[in-house]
Protein backbone atom coordinates (compact mmCIF):
# COMPACT_ATOMS: atom_id res chain seq x y z
CA UNK A 1 0.00 0.00 0.00
CA UNK A 2 1.38 3.55 -0.97
CA UNK A 3 2.61 5.39 2.01
CA UNK A 4 0.24 8.17 1.07
CA UNK A 5 -2.56 6.17 0.77
CA UNK A 6 -1.54 4.61 4.81
CA UNK A 7 -1.30 8.48 6.12
CA UNK A 8 -4.47 8.98 4.31
CA UNK A 9 -5.98 6.26 6.42
CA UNK A 10 -4.53 7.11 9.76
CA UNK A 11 -5.72 10.89 9.27
CA UNK A 12 -9.20 9.89 8.31
CA UNK A 13 -8.75 7.31 11.50
CA UNK A 14 -7.81 10.16 14.09
CA UNK A 15 -10.47 12.41 12.52
CA UNK A 16 -13.01 9.32 13.33
CA UNK A 17 -11.65 9.06 17.19
CA UNK A 18 -11.77 12.87 17.68
CA UNK A 19 -14.97 12.96 16.80
CA UNK A 20 -16.46 9.66 18.82
CA UNK A 21 -14.79 11.67 21.64
CA UNK A 22 -16.72 15.01 20.93
CA UNK A 23 -18.97 15.52 23.78
CA UNK A 24 -22.00 17.77 21.52
CA UNK A 25 -23.74 18.38 25.12
CA UNK A 26 -20.28 20.15 26.05
CA UNK A 27 -19.46 21.50 22.80
CA UNK A 28 -22.71 23.53 22.22
CA UNK A 29 -23.28 24.49 26.12
CA UNK A 30 -24.25 28.26 26.71
CA UNK A 31 -23.51 29.98 30.20
CA UNK A 32 -26.39 31.74 31.61
CA UNK A 33 -25.22 33.01 34.88
CA UNK A 34 -22.71 35.78 35.71
CA UNK A 35 -21.28 34.05 38.46
CA UNK A 36 -19.59 31.21 38.71
CA UNK A 37 -22.66 28.87 39.62
CA UNK A 38 -22.27 25.63 40.37
CA UNK A 39 -23.20 22.71 42.91
CA UNK A 40 -23.56 23.44 46.59
CA UNK A 41 -22.18 19.53 47.39
CA UNK A 42 -18.20 19.36 46.56
CA UNK A 43 -19.08 16.03 44.64
CA UNK A 44 -22.91 16.53 44.02
CA UNK A 45 -24.99 12.91 42.93
CA UNK A 46 -26.01 14.79 39.32
CA UNK A 47 -29.24 14.05 38.11
CA UNK A 48 -30.83 13.29 34.92
CA UNK A 49 -34.71 13.44 33.57
CA UNK A 50 -36.20 14.04 30.58
CA UNK A 51 -37.93 16.97 30.26
CA UNK A 52 -41.68 17.71 28.86
CA UNK A 53 -42.33 21.23 28.94
CA UNK A 54 -39.42 23.77 28.97
CA UNK A 55 -41.44 26.25 30.04
CA UNK A 56 -43.43 24.72 32.78
CA UNK A 57 -40.63 22.66 33.58
CA UNK A 58 -37.93 25.62 34.42
CA UNK A 59 -40.43 27.27 36.11
CA UNK A 60 -40.76 24.19 38.52
CA UNK A 61 -36.98 24.20 39.32
CA UNK A 62 -36.95 27.49 40.11
CA UNK A 63 -40.11 27.02 41.85
CA UNK A 64 -37.62 23.98 43.61
CA UNK A 65 -35.00 26.32 44.65
CA UNK A 66 -32.59 25.56 41.61
CA UNK A 67 -31.18 28.20 39.31
CA UNK A 68 -29.92 27.77 35.51
CA UNK A 69 -26.11 27.39 35.36
CA UNK A 70 -26.79 27.00 31.07
CA UNK A 71 -27.81 25.27 28.04
CA UNK A 72 -26.98 23.07 25.13
CA UNK A 73 -28.90 23.08 21.66
CA UNK A 74 -28.04 21.35 18.80
CA UNK A 75 -29.07 18.76 15.73
CA UNK A 76 -27.57 16.24 14.14
CA UNK A 77 -28.03 12.54 14.50
CA UNK A 78 -29.06 10.87 17.83
CA UNK A 79 -26.82 11.04 20.59
CA UNK A 80 -26.59 8.98 24.34
CA UNK A 81 -28.36 11.88 26.44
CA UNK A 82 -25.66 10.35 28.94
CA UNK A 83 -23.27 12.83 27.04
CA UNK A 84 -25.24 15.29 28.43
CA UNK A 85 -24.88 13.80 31.86
CA UNK A 86 -21.21 13.25 31.43
CA UNK A 87 -20.98 17.26 30.84
CA UNK A 88 -23.60 18.24 33.72
CA UNK A 89 -20.90 16.35 36.34
CA UNK A 90 -18.06 18.04 34.38
CA UNK A 91 -19.62 21.40 35.64
CA UNK A 92 -20.84 20.63 38.66
CA UNK A 93 -24.32 20.39 38.12
CA UNK A 94 -27.17 19.13 40.66
CA UNK A 95 -29.91 18.23 37.76
CA UNK A 96 -29.93 18.57 33.68
CA UNK A 97 -33.28 18.22 31.89
CA UNK A 98 -32.76 16.99 27.77
CA UNK A 99 -35.03 17.37 25.67
CA UNK A 100 -34.96 15.79 22.24
CA UNK A 101 -37.07 15.42 18.75
CA UNK A 102 -36.66 13.65 15.77
CA UNK A 103 -36.92 16.49 13.07
CA UNK A 104 -37.17 14.56 9.62
CA UNK A 105 -39.28 11.05 10.35
CA UNK A 106 -39.07 8.35 7.46
CA UNK A 107 -41.97 6.32 7.84
CA UNK A 108 -41.53 2.62 7.36
CA UNK A 109 -42.59 2.39 3.96
CA UNK A 110 -40.35 4.68 2.47
CA UNK A 111 -37.53 2.97 3.94
CA UNK A 112 -38.71 0.12 2.45
CA UNK A 113 -38.63 1.95 -0.78
CA UNK A 114 -35.29 3.22 -0.24
CA UNK A 115 -33.84 -0.38 1.01
CA UNK A 116 -35.55 -1.88 -2.24
CA UNK A 117 -33.85 0.96 -4.40
CA UNK A 118 -30.73 -0.14 -2.93
CA UNK A 119 -30.97 -4.03 -3.73
CA UNK A 120 -31.74 -3.50 -7.14
CA UNK A 121 -28.59 -1.24 -7.66
CA UNK A 122 -26.68 -4.03 -6.08
CA UNK A 123 -28.21 -7.10 -8.37
CA UNK A 124 -29.33 -5.25 -11.67
CA UNK A 125 -29.98 -8.51 -13.39
CA UNK A 126 -32.45 -9.69 -10.49
CA UNK A 127 -36.40 -8.27 -11.27
CA UNK A 128 -39.11 -8.39 -8.59
CA UNK A 129 -36.59 -9.97 -6.24
CA UNK A 130 -38.32 -10.42 -2.46
CA UNK A 131 -36.00 -8.66 -0.19
CA UNK A 132 -36.13 -9.78 3.61
CA UNK A 133 -35.30 -7.31 6.08
CA UNK A 134 -34.77 -6.79 9.61
CA UNK A 135 -36.39 -3.81 12.23
CA UNK A 136 -32.76 -2.66 12.48
CA UNK A 137 -32.81 -2.49 8.60
CA UNK A 138 -35.98 -0.21 8.73
CA UNK A 139 -34.17 2.48 10.81
CA UNK A 140 -33.37 5.69 9.18
CA UNK A 141 -29.59 6.02 8.97
CA UNK A 142 -30.22 9.87 8.05
CA UNK A 143 -32.13 10.67 10.76
CA UNK A 144 -31.96 13.72 12.72
CA UNK A 145 -32.50 15.39 15.76
CA UNK A 146 -33.34 18.17 17.69
CA UNK A 147 -31.43 18.46 21.15
CA UNK A 148 -31.31 20.60 23.59
CA UNK A 149 -30.62 20.34 27.53
CA UNK A 150 -30.73 22.73 30.25
CA UNK A 151 -28.56 22.54 33.67
CA UNK A 152 -29.05 23.16 37.09
CA UNK A 153 -27.76 24.11 40.57
CA UNK A 154 -29.66 24.17 44.03
CA UNK A 155 -29.52 27.53 45.54
CA UNK A 156 -28.46 28.31 49.20
CA UNK A 157 -31.75 28.65 51.17
CA UNK A 158 -33.15 32.05 49.91
CA UNK A 159 -33.24 35.46 51.42
CA UNK A 160 -36.87 36.24 49.82
CA UNK A 161 -37.60 33.44 47.55
CA UNK A 162 -38.69 35.11 44.65
CA UNK A 163 -37.73 35.80 40.84
CA UNK A 164 -39.19 38.52 39.15
CA UNK A 165 -38.62 40.06 35.58
CA UNK A 166 -39.49 43.61 34.13
CA UNK A 167 -41.97 43.51 31.49
CA UNK A 168 -42.39 46.14 28.63
CA UNK A 169 -45.15 46.89 26.59
CA UNK A 170 -44.86 48.21 22.54
CA UNK A 171 -47.49 51.37 21.84
CA UNK A 172 -49.30 49.46 18.78
CA UNK A 173 -49.43 53.37 17.09
CA UNK A 174 -46.31 54.98 18.03
CA UNK A 175 -44.32 51.01 17.49
CA UNK A 176 -42.29 52.80 21.14
CA UNK A 177 -41.63 50.61 23.90
CA UNK A 178 -42.93 51.71 27.62
CA UNK A 179 -41.80 49.73 30.67
CA UNK A 180 -45.01 48.05 32.81
CA UNK A 181 -44.93 49.62 36.31
CA UNK A 182 -43.14 47.21 39.10
CA UNK A 183 -41.84 43.45 38.60
CA UNK A 184 -43.77 40.66 37.22
CA UNK A 185 -43.19 37.45 39.97
CA UNK A 186 -42.02 34.46 37.31
CA UNK A 187 -41.56 32.13 40.47
CA UNK A 188 -42.19 31.61 44.10
CA UNK A 189 -39.34 29.35 45.95
CA UNK A 190 -41.39 26.84 48.33
CA UNK A 191 -41.20 27.42 51.77
CA UNK A 192 -39.33 30.94 51.47
CA UNK A 193 -40.41 33.95 53.17
CA UNK A 194 -42.19 35.30 50.35
CA UNK A 195 -44.17 31.79 49.61
CA UNK A 196 -44.79 32.10 53.03
CA UNK A 197 -46.38 35.34 53.25
CA UNK A 198 -48.38 34.46 50.27
CA UNK A 199 -46.71 36.08 47.08
CA UNK A 200 -47.95 33.59 43.93
CA UNK A 201 -46.58 33.47 40.40
CA UNK A 202 -47.87 36.36 38.02
CA UNK A 203 -47.92 39.02 41.10
CA UNK A 204 -46.52 42.14 39.92
CA UNK A 205 -43.96 43.39 43.17
CA UNK A 206 -44.15 47.32 43.78
CA UNK A 207 -42.41 48.27 46.39
CA UNK A 208 -40.42 46.73 49.28
CA UNK A 209 -40.42 48.91 52.46
CA UNK A 210 -42.08 51.58 50.40
CA UNK A 211 -39.46 52.00 47.82
CA UNK A 212 -40.44 51.51 44.68
CA UNK A 213 -38.87 48.28 42.25
CA UNK A 214 -37.70 49.56 39.12
CA UNK A 215 -35.27 46.49 38.19
CA UNK A 216 -34.81 42.86 39.18
CA UNK A 217 -30.75 44.08 40.17
CA UNK A 218 -31.81 47.03 42.34
CA UNK A 219 -34.75 44.50 43.92
CA UNK A 220 -32.02 42.19 44.95
CA UNK A 221 -29.79 44.39 46.27
CA UNK A 222 -32.43 45.85 48.07
CA UNK A 223 -33.80 42.59 49.58
CA UNK A 224 -29.89 41.43 50.64
CA UNK A 225 -29.70 44.74 52.14
CA UNK A 226 -32.69 43.78 54.57
CA UNK A 227 -31.79 39.93 55.61
CA UNK A 228 -32.51 38.80 58.54
CA UNK A 229 -34.92 41.51 58.91
CA UNK A 230 -39.15 42.13 58.59
CA UNK A 231 -40.15 44.04 56.06
CA UNK A 232 -43.06 45.29 54.23
CA UNK A 233 -43.77 44.44 50.64
CA UNK A 234 -46.30 46.11 48.45
CA UNK A 235 -47.68 44.53 45.50
CA UNK A 236 -50.31 44.06 42.55
CA UNK A 237 -52.62 41.00 41.63
CA UNK A 238 -55.24 41.32 39.17
CA UNK A 239 -55.28 44.90 39.67
CA UNK A 240 -55.84 45.31 43.14
CA UNK A 241 -52.85 46.39 45.46
CA UNK A 242 -52.21 44.76 48.91
CA UNK A 243 -49.49 44.46 51.35
CA UNK A 244 -47.78 41.71 53.23
CA UNK A 245 -45.18 41.59 55.82
CA UNK A 246 -41.91 38.82 55.52
CA UNK A 247 -39.56 37.80 57.69
CA UNK A 248 -36.32 37.83 55.66
CA UNK A 249 -33.63 35.17 56.00
CA UNK A 250 -30.13 35.61 56.77
CA UNK A 251 -27.62 34.08 54.44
Amino acid sequence: MPIKLIFIMLSLFSMLAIAEETNLFQANYLSQSNSNLHSLQKKPDTKIYAGMNKEKDNIKMLEDGYDLMGTSSFQGPFVEPNQALKHAQSIEADVVLVYDRKINEMTRSARLRQIHDEMKKENKNEKNAVIEVSEADLKDKNSKFEFYATYWAKLPQPILGLHVIKLTTRNSDTKETQQEKGLKVIAVIKDSPAFKAGIQKGDVILALNDINTESPEDFSKSVFKQQGNKVKIKYARDEEEKEVSAELNRR
